[in-house]
């Protein structure tokens, strides 16, 4: 088998959806054997249910924080997108990302059906900026937690934090600037020059960032930073819940770590192996097995309402759509 044969039967493999719904049986079993799920349910069983709601309270404002970070980068560049429009959206993707074992994600669905409105240049830009906002506000929140942490980390700990907020804010500049690059590629280098040509809508969305950058990106970044410290604080106060006690710069430092594992080619959204990372990092970080664990569902439980709740909004449209079309029908016959 020759090494380019090889490579296209790996590809094929990795992208094949039964090999991601058997990665993640098989990471959700190793992590129910792994972990300490009798001693979480019982801890679940035991909740207490002031520290349960408010924790689902800061939840529900992280998602709310995070349709406006990608709603006001739409609205600011001119789009006059009505709010109910884009967090329905939003909740829609929640429930294909978080429900089903599907690739295509939140971002995709949405790409596509508020793309109709944007065109799909300007709503791909948006979802990318609103990505690179969440991604700047987690790595600002993680320095955060290492400088108040820096006894417990070791300089190259530290050092890691700093690179990352670094790395997000150098990629702004880089995704800023892109245009005034582009614009400045010679016609007679005809490869880089249909590069561009391919890349301006999106290059051009961000040059409109640019032109008003407070009214945009300003805002997309407050509205991540909020977001992310919303959801921290909901994991703090439901370890409460847990009659248990674990900081939010525990989290801050345990979830950029966690999270890698969405990009593991194997598992459908990294089901099982970013809840397996969670409960190590807990571990390490001297939590008990059992809240480690708890705490480790919750991260996808959080979500799961306003995932459902998404499913419902969409169930309700499909079944609006066939009655406005038969209202429209008897309209029309009427006024024959």
């Amino acid at each position: 088998m020759t090494l380019r044969r090889l490579r296209s039967l790996v590809a094929s493999l990795i992208g094949s959806p039964w090999v991601r719904l058997t990665g993640s049986l098989l990471a959700v079993a190793l992590f129910v054997h792994s972990v300490d799920l009798p001693q979480a349910l019982r801890l679940y069983g035991h909740l207490v249910p002031g520290w349960t709601l408010l924790a689902v309270g800061l939840a529900s404002l992280s998602v709310v924080a995070s349709v406006a970070e990608w709603g006001v980068l739409l609205r600011g560049s001119g789009y006059h997108l009505d709010w109910g429009f884009l967090g329905s959206w939003y909740l829609k993707g929640l429930f294909v990302n978080q429900v089903t074992p599907a690739g295509i994600g939140s971002d995709a669905v949405r790409a596509l059906q508020v793309g109709k409105r944007t065109g799909h240049g300007p709503m791909v830009a948006s979802l990318v900026a609103s990505r690179m906002a969440g991604t700047l506000a987690m790595s600002w929140w993680a320095l955060a937690a290492a400088v108040i942490a820096r006894d417990q980390l070791n300089i190259p700990g530290v050092t890691a934090f700093v690179l990352f907020a670094a790395a997000m804010m150098g990629a702004w500049v880089l995704a800023l600037v892109a245009e005034l690059v582009r614009v400045r590629i010679p016609e007679h280098n005809t490869i880089s020059h249909t590069i561009g040509r391919f890349v301006r809508p999106f290059t051009t969305a961000f040059d409109g960032y640019r032109g008003h950058p407070l009214r945009t990106i300003g805002r997309s970044i407050a509205a991540g930073v909020a977001a992310w410290g919303f959801n921290l604080f909901s994991l703090a106060t439901f370890s409460l819940a847990l009659q248990s006690h674990v900081s939010w710069s525990v989290f801050a430092l345990t979830m950029p770590v966690a999270l890698l594992a969405t990009f593991v080619p194997i598992s459908a959204n990294g089901i099982g192996v970013r809840e397996g990372l969670i409960v190590i990092l807990l571990v390490r970080a001297n939590i008990a097995l059992g809240t480690a664990t708890a705490l480790s569902l919750f991260v996808d439980l959080q979500l799961l309402p306003f995932a459902l709740l998404g499913g419902l909004v969409y169930v309700a449209e499909r079944r609006r759509r066939p009655r406005s079309r038969l209202q429209a029908d008897e309209h029309d016959r009427a006024g024959l």
